[in-house]
């Protein structure tokens, strides 16, 4: 052995202690170490999944969407804000409750009650306008917009706008709504169920009558100056006409 050599070996014995090679020691501490390390990728990846999933959840609840239909009977709704809404029969709306509350797509004939939020305005999208409202009553079709209280801004597609107030109609034609000259007494007697007159000329009514029925009224005898105030039911014509000829002192005929 060269001397060299025979250094190596005096310094490895004089410091040598039992169980300083202890190879089986140093593999669990390494195996350890390295288990520790894999359960905190695997935690970690365990959180990232669970946090995407909720977060899928989330915006898949957030993003559905409430659809109400109307077949052969009207039929009435009370949406998330407090708004009612009827639809006549064939009609549909849809909206996002936890996303856009206050914003409704339609089509058919829907007329609206809706809450009133100063800071939320209203939306309506429908095929042929976009309605916007704080809070009033309307409806709104295919060909036009009725407003019975309030306030309300009809937008075309063409982006001419008008505004109506409580009375007034909107015809939607072309993507230009424009402001009908006159306008039906009772446009929502369908939702509402009841005529209501103040004052109205008498062949107003009748044109009011007759478009809701869908027949032809005629009075016997003259009607001039005369003006009826009154409020009726929709369910009986003939009562309607009976009670209009006893306060009238007139006689009314379908034709």
């Amino acid at each position: 052995m060269n001397p060299i050599d025979e250094q190596k070996l005096s310094f490895v014995l004089r410091h040598y202690r039992p169980g300083m090679f202890d190879t089986q020691k140093a593999w669990e501490k390494v195996s350890g170490v390295a288990s520790r390390r894999q359960v905190r990728r695997i935690l970690l990846w365990a959180m990232s999944a669970a946090a995407a999933l909720i977060l899928g959840v989330f915006f898949s609840w957030r993003n559905t969407w409430t659809e109400y239909n109307a077949y052969d009977l009207a039929q009435a709704f009370t949406l998330k804000d407090g708004t009612h809404v009827t639809l006549a029969p064939g009609s549909t709306l849809r909206y996002q409750p936890h996303k856009a509350p206050r914003q409704v797509e339609m089509t058919g004939k829907v007329h609206y009650a809706v809450a009133r939020d100063e800071s939320h305005p209203f939306r309506v999208i429908a095929p042929a306008a976009t309605v916007t409202v704080l809070g009033t009553v309307f409806q709104v079709s295919e060909d036009r917009v009725d407003v019975t209280e309030g306030r309300v801004r009809v937008d075309g597609p063409q982006g001419e706008g008008v505004v109506l107030t409580a009375g007034q109609s909107a015809l939607l034609q072309d993507g230009v709504p424009t402001l009908e000259e006159t306008a039906l007494p009772n446009p929502s007697a369908w939702a509402t169920g009841v005529f209501r007159y103040d004052a109205t000329p008498l062949d107003d009514v009748l044109k009011d009558l007759s478009a809701y029925y869908g027949v032809s009224l005629q009075v016997k005898g003259d009607s001039t100056g005369k003006s009826l105030t009154g409020e009726f039911s929709t369910d009986n014509l003939d009562e309607i006409l009976e009670l209009i000829g006893l306060a009238l002192e007139i006689e009314l005929v379908r034709e």
